[in-house]
């Protein structure tokens, strides 16, 4: 009883210590419109449609909203999900992925370990984070993340064997993460709905 209990106790302080590193909620209640790219048209705009300052593209429609704030919230959880899914941590990757992110990484995770395969993931340093797009559609605000960083990837058998990348290479990646929020929520309800990798 007592370590159920314990378990729990846990289980609510890493959610709490989550959103309070992060500053905002993701995952649970993305909606499927979100991921259209369509959704992301509207770029750097304010609630009557005129461009406005890149610091807080919303204005008055959403006046505590901060850019440089923002960015540096969104790399805690770039650094977040990296080391989760590195170390295969399905339980921080659902706290912080929406639900059709977390299938897939799940499905991934669970794929490597039945091969008995191994991840190791490091973040160098980043080379940018900026705000590519904001604005609002709808009922939502959105915010759009491009992350460019060093990274190093590798990839082994159960064996111990390279099977992907290598340790002494460091590459640069470029990752987009979108995330939006309902107008009428709290300050700290943002939600990841997508991610992209591109080429560099």
């Amino acid at each position: 009883m007592f370590s159920i209990l314990f378990f729990f106790l846990i289980t609510v302080f890493l959610i709490k210590k989550i959103n309070e590193i992060i500053g905002f909620d993701v995952g649970a209640k993305v909606e499927e419109k979100s991921l259209d790219p369509k959704y992301f048209e509207k770029s750097v705009l304010n609630e009557n449609g005129e461009e406005t300052s890149n610091n807080n593209p919303f204005g008055k429609a959403y006046p505590k909203f901060n850019a440089d704030d923002f960015i540096e919230r969104a790399k805690k959880a770039f650094e977040m999900i990296f080391k989760a899914y590195a170390d295969g941590d399905k339980y921080i990757l659902n706290r912080l992925l929406s639900q059709n992110m977390y299938r897939a990484f799940a499905k991934a995770i669970d794929d490597r370990n039945m091969r008995g395969e191994v991840l190791q993931g490091t973040i160098e340093r980043f080379l940018k984070v900026e705000i590519v797009e904001a604005g609002i559609s709808g009922d939502d605000f959105f915010v759009v993340v491009q992350f460019v960083s060093e990274q190093s990837n590798v990839l082994k058998s159960k064996n111990g064997d390279i099977l992907e990348g290598n340790p002494d290479f460091i590459e640069i990646r470029t990752e987009i993460f979108s995330f939006f929020r309902k107008k009428t929520a709290s300050d700290n309800q943002w939600m990841l709905c997508e991610i992209k990798n591109c080429a560099e």
